[in-house]
C-alpha cells in the first residue's frame, strides 16, 4: 500500500482545487522511504504553486544535505530547517507538518513531527507571521512528488509514499495517524477525523 516514485521518469501526482480551503490551518501526514539521497537530491514531498513566471511556493521536502524542512511563501517566508538529517534509505519515516497561523506564540504556528515524536531542533527556524495565508489548501496547482514554479514542474521526489494525509482546517498531532506497537515501534493507524474542503487521503491500496 505505497506508491513509488522514481526521479528519473519525473513521476509525480497533481490537483488543483477548485475552490480555496483553510490557507491558515492544516496538516500533512505521511510514511515515506527515501530513494535517492545527499547533493541534488532535493526533493519535494509535498509542494503548491504556479506554473506562471513567478516564484511563490510552498514546499515539504527533503534539502541536499538530508534535512527536512518547509519553505513558505506566506507573509514572512517562513522557513524551518532541521539538524537532523535522513539518510536510511531502507526505513519508512512517518513524518507530519501541521500548521496553524493563527496561534499567538510563534513556535506554535509550524510543527513539524518525526516517527511519533516533534522535532525541536532546527538549524533554521522562521516561523510564520500571525494570521498569514499559505499557499496550501488555495485554488492552485498541489503537487505530491514535486513542486512547480517558473513554468516547470522541479525537484522530484524519488521514494516510496504510503498512508498521505493532507487535513484541511485542524492542525493535528502524531496520535491522529500513529500508535506505538506492542515492541515499542510507531505504526500507521487509519485517521478517522474530518477532511474537510480540499483534504484528501492517498491509500494506494492496489496498481491502479
Amino acid at each position: 500500500q505505497s506508491l513509488r516514485f522514481n526521479d528519473d521518469d519525473g513521476s509525480y501526482l497533481s490537483r488543483t482545487p477548485s475552490s480555496a480551503g483553510n490557507r491558515k490551518t492544516w496538516t500533512y501526514s505521511g510514511w515515506v522511504k527515501r530513494g535517492n539521497i545527499g547533493a541534488g537530491a532535493n526533493k519535494v514531498i509535498l509542494g503548491c504553486g504556479t506554473s506562471g513566471t513567478t516564484s511563490s511556493y510552498d514546499a515539504f521536502r527533503f534539502g541536499t544535505d538530508d534535512t527536512l524542512l518547509f519553505l513558505g511563501a506566506d507573509a514572512a517566508n517562513s522557513l524551518l530547517i532541521t539538524t537532523q538529517v535522513f539518510r536510511d534509505t531502507s526505513a519508512w519515516y512517518h513524518i507530519i507538518l501541521a500548521v496553524d497561523t493563527t496561534q499567538a506564540t510563534a513556535s506554535n504556528r509550524m510543527k513539524m513531527y518525526v516517527n511519533g515524536a516533534q522535532v525541536t531542533a532546527f538549524g533554521t527556524a522562521t516561523y510564520p507571521a500571525l494570521n498569514s495565508d499559505t499557499n496550501i489548501n488555495s485554488a492552485i496547482g498541489h503537487q505530491v512528488g514535486a513542486r512547480q514554479s517558473t513554468g516547470s514542474v522541479i525537484e522530484y521526489y524519488d521514494g516510496y509514499m504510503g498512508e498521505v494525509n493532507l487535513i484541511d482546517g485542524l492542525a493535528l498531532t502524531p496520535d491522529s495517524f500513529g500508535e506505538t506497537g506492542d515492541y515499542g515501534e510507531w505504526k500507521p493507524i487509519k485517521y478517522a477525523g474530518t477532511y474537510g474542503t480540499n483534504g484528501f487521503y492517498l491509500k494506494f491500496e492496489n496498481a491502479s
